[in-house]
């Protein structure tokens, strides 16, 4: 069995923006297009993914996975009723669950790698902490969600430093100077939301200069993608452009602007329903909406179409430039 080719990571370090909700029409999205996916729910002691997908109470969860010597993944994969989604739940009471140490993570990286899927979305706990932030890296695309007030905004710059910042950290373990410097970074009066790349670079260069290639690789290899949530008018799109302006001058990152999904009463709606709102109605605006972001995720445009209870899906795969010409 060979590891999922890709794992989706949503974070955005604020609660309350609808990360939540965004994952798993996300995760469902891209099921019901054909991917085999795993949505797993990490925002231990306050999950509530199970809700989304209509599961009123998880019988199973990380917590069986962790108390349990079973190598089995099955063990824990509860159906959505969903074809092709499985769920992880994070609910329950799990060892460590605050603050994961060495053992739990390699455990849970262990859970992902024997996955029968392609896609496995991991939908992350607010905050900026050192387990949020592993989780989030280790995506092979990680999406960060804000909605279109500068509070939000600037707490998802904030993610971004911080993720990047603890991607270096992990990176150069080996080399005690380089947490202390990161830590200095991020605590000191001087390191407020704006403190560059380019002073921990120099700092960097300063100690150890052969460290650099290295540095930049880590630096170039950091492309988060991008989502605004909850737009109610076109001028909210531009906080986003500001946010990659802002990730490019502080921090070197280029962000992908994937799309952005627009305030509605429909979302709400499936919400308090515990349907997903991309199944519930998909040819409303929110899900045209989020089927462009699924198709920034996978270089491919998918429509939905529901008729008769039924709901329809047609998939075209993007040619890279240059070819089909």
């Amino acid at each position: 069995m060979t590891a999922p080719s890709n794992i989706i990571t949503i974070g955005g370090g604020k609660g309350g923006i609808g990360k939540s909700v965004m994952c798993t029409n996300l995760a469902v999205g891209m099921a019901l297009s054909g991917h085999k996916v795993v949505l797993m729910d990490t925002d231990y002691g306050a999950s509530n993914l199970h809700a989304l997908l209509g599961i009123g109470n998880p019988k199973r969860g990380f917590v069986d996975f962790f108390n349990h010597d079973s190598d089995d993944v099955n063990s824990i994969l509860l159906d959505t009723g969903i074809e092709n989604l499985k769920f992880v739940s994070g609910a329950g009471d799990n060892p460590g669950s605050a603050n994961l140490d060495s053992n739990h993570k390699e455990k849970i990286q262990s859970f992902i790698n024997k996955l029968n899927a392609d896609t496995v979305f991991i939908d992350l706990g607010p905050g900026t902490n050192f387990n949020v932030l592993d989780y989030y890296n280790i995506g092979t695309q990680g999406v960060v969600l804000t909605v279109p007030e500068m509070p939000s905004v600037l707490n998802a710059f904030s993610f971004i430093k911080a993720a990047l910042f603890r991607k270096l950290d992990q990176e150069f373990i080996e080399y005690p100077f380089f947490s202390e410097l990161v830590n200095v970074v991020q605590n000191s009066e001087e390191a407020n939301q704006m403190y560059s790349i380019e002073k921990l670079k120099e700092r960097v260069d300063a100690r150890e200069p052969y460290m650099i290639p290295r540095f930049e690789e880590v630096v170039a290899s950091f492309r988060p993608n991008l989502v605004m949530n909850r737009v109610r008018r076109q001028q909210d799109l531009i906080l986003g452009q500001n946010l990659k302006k802002l990730a490019k001058k502080y921090l070197d990152v280029d962000i992908d602007y994937l799309g952005y999904v627009v305030e509605s009463e429909r979302v709400r709606d499936s919400v308090n329903d515990m349907i997903p709102f991309l199944i519930k109605d998909p040819q409303s605006k929110p899900s045209e909406n989020l089927q462009k972001v699924i198709g920034g995720l996978t270089n491919s445009d998918i429509h939905l179409v529901k008729k008769d209870g039924t709901i329809f899906v047609s998939k075209q795969v993007r040619l890279s430039s240059g070819w089909g010409k």
